[in-house]
């Protein structure tokens, strides 16, 4: 069962990515996925997939559920949300995995097992041979290598991160489920190093023949030559979605993508690069970035005076 899992800081353009490798025929693109029990079939029933629909009116996540519960033996959403909360979302989660690795406890047995079946239903129903999530979380990437019959793959997508505090602080920016309030600057900073080291150390983790490290600013700028890194390590030949980056054509949001970023419920999408934060993006922000985070940043090859 091969998933490739896409890690990093939020508003890296995972979301984007999603989209484009789920216009491959063998793939399934389903977004951010760790937000499926917790706010999709155990939330309000407002959220939406991708397609339009309702969560519980769409053609594929109701027979997602029916299927995994299925396989696990009954339909206890809250139960799932609970470990969620323990393995992935607490602040003594890394911890607690840390020990499971040593002496898996029941719950982490339990946690696998209802992970494992829900890439399985979501396989089964879509007919795919690939599962992308881009639940962006290192602490779930790092679940999903100890997994059994989990085939991991791993891209870790990192963007400069001045266009993230920019994305997180620019006026009049819009969100699907709440309202949007600015991030200050430091606090992206922080955010950013620390999701990107916890990125890192789990990206050492895995096989070298089953990670991968992508920028954001090479994927809008060279989509066709991350696609074929892509390819090649999924085994996957994806001549056909560059064809169609290479003459420009919108890229179709076709699939069923249940969360991140709003471009996910627009009907195409074209491939851009976005570096308004070099325009707009206040001086003593980009001062305040490179002081604290310049060592990690030049790392991945970003300058402190970079050119459109």
């Amino acid at each position: 069962m091969k998933v490739l899992y896409i890690m990093g800081a939020g508003h890296t353009g995972s979301t984007i990515l999603d989209i484009v490798l789920g216009n491959h025929s063998h793939i399934e693109g389903v977004g951010e996925l760790n937000k499926l029990h917790s706010s999709g079939w155990s939330g309000d029933g407002g959220r939406r997939c991708a397609c339009g629909s309702v969560l519980e009116e769409c053609s594929f996540w109701p027979e997602v559920r029916r299927d995994w519960a299925g396989r696990i033996g009954g339909d206890d959403v809250r139960r799932y949300v609970d470990l969620q909360k323990r393995f992935e979302r607490s602040r003594s989660a890394w911890p607690r995995l840390l020990r499971s690795r040593v002496r898996p406890s029941a719950e982490f047995a339990e946690y696998a097992t209802k992970t494992a079946a829900l890439y399985e239903a979501i396989l089964k129903v879509g007919g795919r041979s690939v599962v992308v999530d881009s639940s962006l979380a290192p602490r779930r990437a790092y679940v999903l290598s100890a997994v059994p019959g989990v085939d991991l793959h791993l891209v870790h997508l990192v963007r400069d991160g001045r266009g993230v505090i920019w994305s997180l602080k620019k006026p009049g920016k819009k969100t699907l489920t709440k309202p949007f309030v600015p991030a200050p600057a430091w606090r992206t900073t922080r955010y950013w190093i620390s999701a990107n080291l916890q990125c890192a150390w789990v990206f050492r983790g895995v096989d070298q023949n089953r990670r991968l490290r992508i920028r954001y600013e090479d994927f809008v700028t060279r989509p066709a030559d991350v696609l074929e890194r892509i390819g090649t390590l999924l085994g996957e030949d994806f001549s056909r979605v560059i064809a169609a980056l290479r003459a420009d054509h919108p890229i179709q949001v076709a699939g069923h993508t249940v969360g991140g970023n709003r471009v996910r419920m627009q009907k195409d999408i074209r491939v851009r690069p976005d570096i308004a934060w070099m325009e707009h993006l206040p001086e003593k922000d980009r001062e305040l970035f490179w002081r604290l985070s310049g060592w990690l940043a030049k790392r991945y090859g970003y300058t402190r005076h970079p050119h459109p």
